[in-house]
């Protein structure tokens, strides 16, 4: 049987998976052609790329040759300057470092020494970093050590400081010759006796070769070894004092024909102290109160008053120039004073110038003296007029007051001695009217003197008449002035207030002979 050949069958794609199809090739081609944009790939032809690289190597040796050209040659790393009079450790490592707490570095590098005493020699090479160099005021403030006592004295020390010559052998291992004036004065050119002594002296030789740096720095006597020395305090470094020196620097600076120094300790014993004492203070001695006596009233007669003399007139005193008081004259003032008729005074006879009050009661013919200043003749020439001072004032010294000669002195002050009973009555004769109420200070006159056998320093105490026909002590007074009949006292102590003229009074208490 005869197969029959059957057609080829296609198949067709549906339209859906074309579409599919479709979108992918073109998000592809999308995709492709934003990488594109963003890359920038560059399609470099082999001899393109060589062409590139002869021009990239050809520019940077031009600019290499540009550099070269704009900088000059490198300059060295250091630089080797000398050591000029007057610069310091300090200095250079500021000069040079840029920094003066880099002197240890400096000394270090250089091989100097960073120890007290050892000089920085002038003129020495030093090896320091190449920088540039500061000139003029900038170059001092940079040198300038800070004021701190921190640092060391070493770093400060200048080079080339002259230093003292250093005597000869022969003088210092001689001590005659160290402690003689001779020796000292040898060179001083009003020292003629030394001079030709030092010159009769044999010369020491001279060395022939140099010293050693190591001689040299033991024999500086610069300024530098001349500082004070340090001193530690509380276990610190303390600030620069002069005179903190060792013992054995101070043994060895005493000379051998110096002494030896003893301090005497005065102890003395308990009477010789007492007397030491006794005589360093002032003796025990009453003191005496001129002042209470001068102002002290007192009872004086008529006929003593009137024929007293007067004061005429304050000197300098004029109308116009003192409206107030015209003729009253103050402590040192000079008044012009009249002596009574047929009296003449001297200079310096003391006179008391005072004002009256009329004694009431059954004392006529007698009055209260008030004295009011106490006055000293400073000039007097025979005529009737004389110049006084006034010395001291316990009222107003005016014109026309009178004036009597001064009696009297006052008492020392004692201690009076208490009584075992009363033994003088007597009774108050006056107070001052001018007072309201007379208290401590005050002044009262007693009917009793010097012929009841009162004195001064005597106590008195005034009584008053209480109920019951009893008295009661208002008050305790001090005799300062005794007349004849009567006396002064003031008042020293108060109880009560009622003090009057005419209440009792008696004594207490009695001064020592």
């Amino acid at each position: 049987m005869r197969a029959v050949r059957r057609a080829q069958s296609t198949s067709v794609m549906p339209s859906r998976q074309a579409a599919a199809l479709l979108y992918r090739l073109l998000m592809a081609v999308v995709a492709t052609a934003a990488l594109l944009i963003v890359w920038r790939p560059r399609v470099v032809h082999a001899q393109s790329a060589q062409s590139t690289d002869a021009q990239a190597s050809d520019s940077a040796a031009a600019q290499a040759a540009s550099q070269a050209q704009a900088q000059p040659a490198r300059q060295p790393s250091t630089t080797t300057p000398v050591v000029k009079p007057g610069e310091t450790r300090w200095s250079l490592a500021a000069r040079y470092y840029g920094d003066g707490h880099q002197w240890q570095e400096l000394a270090r590098r250089n091989g100097i020494a960073t120890t007290d005493g050892a000089p920085l020699r002038v003129g020495q090479r030093l090896t320091v970093p190449a920088r540039r160099v500061a000139s003029g005021s900038k170059a001092a403030a940079t040198a300038a050590a800070p004021a701190d006592s921190t640092v060391p004295r070493v770093a400060l020390t200048k080079a080339g400081e002259g230093t003292l010559p250093t005597p000869p052998a022969a003088a210092r291992s001689t001590p005659a010759g160290r402690g003689s004036l001779a020796a000292q004065t040898a060179s001083k050119g009003n020292a003629a006796a030394g001079a030709a002594q030092a010159a009769a002296a044999p010369k020491p030789a001279q060395p022939t070769a140099q010293p050693s740096a190591q001689a040299q720095a033991q024999a500086d006597t610069s300024r530098a070894n001349l500082t004070p020395q340090v001193g530690t305090m509380l276990g610190e470094r303390s600030l620069k004092r002069i005179g903190l020196v060792d013992q054995s620097t101070q043994a060895a600076s005493r000379k051998p024909a110096e002494g030896q120094t003893i301090f005497h300790l005065d102890m003395p014993d308990a009477a010789e102290a007492e007397r030491r004492t006794q005589a360093a203070l002032r003796p025990n001695v009453p003191v005496l109160r001129q002042a209470e006596f001068d102002a002290a009233p007192y009872l004086a007669s008529e006929s003593a008053v009137k024929g007293a003399g007067r004061i005429v007139a304050r000197r300098g005193a004029s109308a116009e120039g003192d409206q107030a008081y015209p003729q009253r004259a103050l402590k040192t003032d000079e008044v012009e004073v009249q002596p009574p008729a047929g009296t003449t005074w001297s200079v310096g006879d003391r006179l008391v110038a005072f004002t009256t009050q009329t004694l009431t009661g059954g004392n006529k013919g007698r009055l209260v003296v008030l004295p009011t200043g106490l006055l000293e003749v400073r000039r007097a020439d025979g005529g009737a007029v004389a110049i006084a001072e006034v010395l001291r004032q316990s009222g107003r010294v005016e014109q026309g007051q009178q004036l009597v000669a001064a009696s009297g002195a006052a008492a020392p002050r004692v201690q009076a001695q208490k009584l075992a009973t009363p033994d003088v009555a007597t009774s108050v004769l006056w107070l001052d009217p001018n007072e309201l109420l007379p208290t401590l200070s005050s002044y009262v006159v007693l009917g009793a003197g010097a012929d009841k056998g009162l004195k001064a320093g005597d106590e008195v105490a005034l009584y008053a008449a209480v109920a019951g026909a009893r008295e009661a002590v208002m008050a305790t007074v001090r005799v300062v002035r005794v007349d004849a009949t009567s006396s002064t006292a003031v008042i020293v102590s108060q109880q009560g207030r009622d003090i009057a003229v005419g209440m009792t009074a008696r004594r207490f208490a009695k001064a020592p002979e």
